[in-house]
């Protein structure tokens, strides 16, 4: 094989001579390169560089400020101070929730020194009366937390020993323990508070560890208005250095509620429970004019100061497990068989509806009986309290004759009825089946039967006997005792249903006031003035020489109705009495109803006197 030499002259080398002769025309390699390419790398380095100076510029300059200050703020340990709740009074001015300070001992971890923990426990064992097992475990299970809880409400005497360890880890820091002053009187109005749970921290990020939160009535209804705004205690990580700032106290609230209404009603109502065996009761009291609620009781009741410092185990059970139910508000949430409080609502209709005149009698022996539409010679017989005789329309009301109502709401005799479509009418323009709103959590509506329900709820189909049920309150119709308030309200007034509403307005710490509450038409009647004018005549009768004939003797006259619904046949009934006055221009428009207490009992009537009669202060 040859050998070839091939010589270059490499200082006279051209570079298009360094390209091989051999790579065709057109090869790529000859080809330019797209200047789209070279675009798109130029404008998406620009925008990569942009973003970066963007977020530069917004983290550096815009938001330094803030990182700078949560760098700072990572130094510190922030311990709250809770605010003082608003408190809460009566329309003349008796305080019905307060606080008292209560100081807290906390402990930080980060400041418990090596070596030195197992001295630190058994000194703080030795001071809060608490096993140093108790506290090693309190120190294990927080050992992953900046600081926490060790014991709240320390006394004089806890807080002055603590002072005198010098200790850095732990600090003592205010609180405030909520106090109501007539505790069960006004339990279920104002409610009470509690520590916050997991499901409360999780809704509302306002609230922290250990901090409490209204959990009933007023106080969880109006739990933004009455909390305040907390700070903190800021405690330096790594030097002795601390710094405090002032919480800001909760608005304050004052109820329409009168103090020494809910305090006669309650004492009266729990002393005829007490000695009447009945098992629980209730007494609501409202302006007809306006709806602002007066008292309202729910019996039996509960002292809340019990939860403003944790319930222990036989506490809890004794409220939670009690088949009493002493934290259900009756008044509101409770739904009772109203028995012939609502006569007046068929009275009316009956009247609209021209059923009947007001002055044609019916007669109404102790019982009338009916044949079953589909099997005649099944017999249904349907009772009265007693034989009344020949009755109108007023004395019908004033006696509360079933049978006259039978008549009118179910047809009998010559007369049709309304029918339980009409009647289902009615009660709704009553707003039976509907909340009416009043500034506490847990209204419950009434209940309405009718015959698509009762076909819906147990396959049945709707039978005279129903309507005849549902004529005198009996059956299936349920209503609260605020409702029946409400309505026996709107009868006194002659024209509109309120809003009941409890609290009156509400003040800022130095007591100016930031805001009022008005009152609410929540239906607006049309009635014919003479078919409300016989109505609330019969209910006068009532009060004259009916059924409610107790409260004959006040010097003015009142509208009233009572009733008396079976709850289990033969053997308990609810007692109701419903009244407002004076009848000319009321007042006051008064329900007690008394749950489970005997046939005929006249306590809420009697009751329903003396309380009248001492709040317009009849000697």
């Amino acid at each position: 094989m040859k050998n070839y030499k091939i010589s270059i002259d490499l200082d006279n080398l051209q570079p298009e001579e360094s390209l091989l002769e051999s790579v065709s025309p057109d090869s790529r390699i000859n080809k330019s390169i797209d200047s789209g390419f070279f675009l798109f790398f130029y404008f998406l380095t620009a925008l990569v560089l942009g973003i970066f100076a963007v977020s530069g510029f917004n983290l550096g300059v815009v938001k330094g400020s803030y990182f700078a200050g949560l760098s700072v703020k990572n130094q510190f340990v922030s311990i709250p101070v809770f605010s003082q709740r608003g408190f809460i009074y009566s329309k003349e001015g008796e305080i019905l929730a307060s606080n008292i300070e209560s100081l807290n001992l906390w402990l930080l971890p980060s400041k418990l020194k090596d070596g030195k923990k197992e001295e630190l426990i058994l000194k703080l064992s030795a001071i809060l009366g608490i096993t140093e097992d108790s506290i090693s475990k309190l120190i294990k299970d927080n050992s992953g937390k900046s600081f926490f809880l060790v014991k709240g409400g320390l006394s004089e005497k806890e807080k002055e020993g603590l002072s005198s360890l010098q200790e850095p880890s732990i600090v003592i820091g205010k609180s405030n323990l909520r106090i109501y002053p007539e505790g069960e009187i006004f339990s279920h109005l104002v409610g009470y508070v509690s520590l916050v749970n997991e499901g409360d921290l999780n809704k509302d990020s306002f609230y922290k560890i250990n901090d409490v939160i209204g959990r009933s009535g007023l106080e969880s209804f109006y739990e933004t208005r009455l909390r305040g705004q907390r700070n903190e205690i800021l405690i330096h990580r790594f030097k002795d250095e601390k710094s405090f700032s002032e919480p800001q106290k909760g608005a304050s609230i004052i109820l329409n509620i009168d103090y020494d209404l809910q305090r006669d009603l309650y004492y009266e109502l729990d002393k005829a429970l007490r000695e009447s065996g009945a098992r629980s009761g209730v007494a609501v009291a409202m302006d007809p004019q306006d709806g602002r609620v007066l008292s309202l009781i729910s019996l039996p009741s509960f002292n809340n100061n019990a939860f403003a410092g944790g319930l222990n185990q036989k506490e809890y059970e004794a409220l939670f497990n009690n088949k009493r139910e002493p934290l259900l508000n009756r008044a509101i949430s409770g739904r009772f068989a109203p028995g012939s409080t609502l006569k007046p609502i068929i009275a009316l209709g009956a009247l609209e509806e021209k059923v009947i005149t007001p002055s044609k009698k019916i007669n109404a022996p102790g019982f009338i009986t009916i044949k079953n539409p589909y099997n005649p010679d099944i017999i249904y017989t349907f009772r009265d309290w007693k034989d009344h005789g020949w009755v109108n329309m007023r004395e019908a009301i004033a006696y509360s004759s079933d049978i006259y109502f039978y008549t009118v709401g179910g047809g009998f005799y010559d007369v049709e009825g309304l029918g339980i479509q009409k009647i289902a009418e009615y009660f709704k323009k009553f707003k039976l089946d509907s909340i009416l709103g009043i500034d506490l959590k847990g209204e419950e509506a009434g209940f309405i039967p009718t015959p698509e329900w009762k076909r819906q709820a147990r396959n049945e189909i709707w039978y005279q006997g129903d309507t005849f049920n549902v004529s005198i309150g009996q059956g299936d119709v349920l209503a609260t005792p605020l409702w029946l308030n409400n309505y026996i309200a709107a009868i006194g007034n002659g024209h509109n249903m309120y809003r009941p509403f409890i609290a009156e307005k509400v003040l800022d710490v130095s007591g100016g006031v930031i805001e009022v509450f008005q009152p609410q038409v929540i239906q607006e009647f049309s009635f014919n003035e003479d078919s409300l004018k016989v109505v609330r005549e019969g209910m006068k009768m009532a009060a004259e020489v009916g059924t409610a004939r107790v409260l004959k003797d006040l010097p003015f006259d009142v509208g009233a109705k009572s009733g008396t619904a079976e709850v289990i046949k033969g053997r308990s009934t609810n007692s109701w009495i419903s009244v407002f006055a004076p009848y000319d221009n009321p007042q006051i428009a008064l329900t007690i109803m008394m749950e489970s207490g005997r046939e005929g009992s006249y306590i809420p009537h009697q009751i329903a006197y003396r309380v009248l009669k001492k709040y317009f202060e009849i000697p």
